[in-house]
């Protein structure tokens, strides 16, 4: 582990295209780097004097290739002198017209004037790394771009915000409180200052262990906002789960027809419901014979849907008696989080009472007419408050996996720390302190190994 922030070892000037990649009304590529003016006054000609390039100040013009007197683009271009920048560099961001062949020709030149193109991520790694935002706000911006939702998308603007850096930084203080007499009394133990005492170093260390635990509460609930409730519609073929799924939806996604085993592949979608994203999964019926390999396939895919799921609605026809396709059903997601549901309440019932038993959540519902959808997804609801304890999304702090595990292991520490503290030295109660400092440190990247690094920002797009 090292230190790495304030440590910028790669001083190229890099460039990249920010937008998608298609075609559109504009097109932004981006320069950072010590090089970046003296490289878009190279390539940029104002329409208008004067030539050069104020700091802040939006030009209009034209790219022109420098080795050729080629006009490549008409542009508006913006020079933005550090630190006061995305990444604490200088930087230049073009605004040209938005189809690839004309940004990628721009990009050329400037990669050929000294430039060089950036890696994934590159962009944010250095505001990271030249102290503008920590990792956890660095790692903030990736979830901003990726959120699929509206609350996603506010817990990731809260993290952005540096509300989970702050908790963090605030446990590292409480903890350097409890270290310093114990260092002091380390360091000088012939001057006449009193020894530690056990009794404050453990109640400092149990206010932490609760925040740290407050803290690995709200990782479930993350989960949920950020990647939705995984949802799978289970039954055999034909009781009616993709019509279950467009009525959910709200809109016809699903291909339904009266013909069993229509639906062959998975299709998710998902939808909020009382502010709780649920991703949909539709997927094949189940047959305890398939008849070809095309059956065979959907159904060994819709079993590793199951495995992967957080809620199971299990579909029975309630107008038919169950049959040993049911029963096979069944026994696939035994041990899962389910809601029975009733389909084909708008048919005479023939499905016996006994299917009933071992199911808390049962609801009915008919596809065809609507019956039932709303208080199948209050059930929905329900269940996941229940089983996550969901609070509002404003009491929620935005972890991810990383930061769940480091969390994890600070934990784990303080716990061993907590039931041997009378028996360990001094020195070692002060080695374990640092430990846990550190495992907080990783998580706004106070201190984080190069690799870590490599595949938080590997993940980003290039551009970001």
């Amino acid at each position: 582990m090292f230190h790495v922030k304030h440590h910028l070892q790669d001083e190229d000037t890099i460039c990249a295209i920010c937008t998608p990649f298609g075609i559109g009304g504009l097109g932004v590529i981006r320069m950072s780097g010590s090089k970046a003016l003296e490289i878009a006054q190279k390539v940029f000609v104002p329409k208008l004097p004067p030539q050069d390039l104020p700091s802040r100040r939006v030009r209009y013009g034209y790219i022109v290739d420098p080795q050729t007197g080629e006009v490549i683009d008409e542009v508006l271009l913006v020079y933005m002198k550090a630190p006061w920048t995305y990444t604490r560099e200088d930087v230049v961001e073009i605004s040209g017209h938005g189809g690839y062949l004309v940004l990628r020709k721009i990009l050329e030149v400037l990669v050929r004037m000294g430039a060089r193109p950036a890696l994934p991520g590159e962009f944010t790694k250095r505001a990271f790394l030249n102290g503008r935002i920590d990792l956890a706000q660095a790692e903030a911006v990736l979830e901003l771009i990726m959120a699929q939702n509206e609350q996603a998308l506010k817990l990731a603007q809260r993290q952005l915000e540096g509300e989970l850096s702050e908790r963090i930084k605030a446990l590292r203080d409480r903890l350097f409180d409890v270290l310093v007499p114990i260092s002091a009394w380390l360091e000088v133990p012939e001057e006449d200052i009193p020894a530690p005492s056990k009794g404050e170093v453990l109640e400092g260390i149990r206010s932490v262990l609760r925040e740290i635990e407050n803290l690995l509460r709200s990782w479930e609930q993350n989960v949920i906002f950020r990647e939705g409730v995984r949802t799978c519609l289970l039954g055999k073929a034909n009781v009616g789960k993709s019509s279950l799924f467009n009525r959910l939806l709200g809109r016809d996604r699903a291909i339904v027809t009266p013909i069993p085993g229509t639906t062959s592949d998975v299709i998710e979608e998902t939808v909020l419901i009382d502010g709780i994203p649920f991703c949909l999964v539709d997927m094949a019926g189940f047959k305890k014979e398939p008849k070809d390999l095309i059956e065979e396939e959907a159904i060994k895919r819709a079993k590793l849907q199951i495995k992967k799921a957080d809620l199971i609605l299990f579909v029975l026809d309630q107008s038919s008696p169950l049959e040993e396709e049911d029963l096979s059903v069944l026994e696939e997601f035994s041990g899962k989080r389910a809601i029975l549901v009733l389909n084909k309440s708008d048919l005479p019932p023939y499905l016996s009472e006994d299917v009933l038993k071992g199911f808390e959540e049962v609801v009915k519902t008919s596809a065809l007419t609507g019956e039932g959808i709303e208080e199948l997804k209050q059930k929905m609801v329900s269940v996941i408050r229940k089983s996550y304890s969901v609070g509002p999304p404003s009491e929620i702090v935005p972890l991810n996996t990383r930061h769940k595990t480091l969390l994890e292991r600070a934990r784990g520490r303080l716990i061993f720390f907590k039931e041997h503290l009378e028996e360990l030295p001094w020195d070692q109660v002060a080695l374990e302190l640092e430990g846990v400092m550190d495992d907080l440190g990783e998580v706004i990247g106070e201190r984080t190994s190069e690799e870590v690094l490599e595949e938080i920002f590997s993940r980003f797009c290039v551009g970001k």
